[in-house]
């Protein structure tokens, strides 16, 4: 019993030296994440003006397409080659006129109207008929 006793005494005796000797060894220690906080956001704000660069370009290049698509369809299909009455079905149509408003305005049927933007729903630019 008394050689237990020492021991368990020993025990104590390293346990409370290692306490004042290495406190550290018990503590956890205060990081501070501040910079890498600072390197995050400046990152990120980086990476959204670059975003808005290539977002600009792609709007740009698209706007070029669509040029260059109605420039393509000028060329093969010439405009006199189409009738006044389609010519104005095509312009109100572009103004977002509901069907019925276009028949009134020029005094055309519903159903012929239905018909010219039907066969000409090719010349809409491709991208935007999603």
């Amino acid at each position: 019993m008394e050689y237990f006793l020492v021991f368990l005494l020993g025990i104590i005796v390293t346990i409370i030296s290692v306490f004042v000797v290495r406190p550290s060894l018990f503590t956890r220690p205060n990081v501070d994440f501040a910079m890498l906080e600072t390197v995050v956001e400046e990152s990120i704000a980086q990476l959204e003006t670059r975003q808005g660069e290539i977002i600009k370009e792609i709007e740009e290049k698209h706007q070029a397409l669509l040029e260059l698509q109605e420039q393509i369809i000028a060329k093969f299909v010439p405009a006199d080659a189409q009738s006044p009455k389609v010519l104005a079905v095509l312009e109100l149509a572009e103004k977002n006129e509901d069907l019925m408003g276009i028949a009134k305005k020029l005094g055309l049927g519903l159903g012929e109207v239905e018909l010219i933007l039907e066969l000409n729903k090719e010349r809409e630019p491709l991208a935007e008929s999603d």
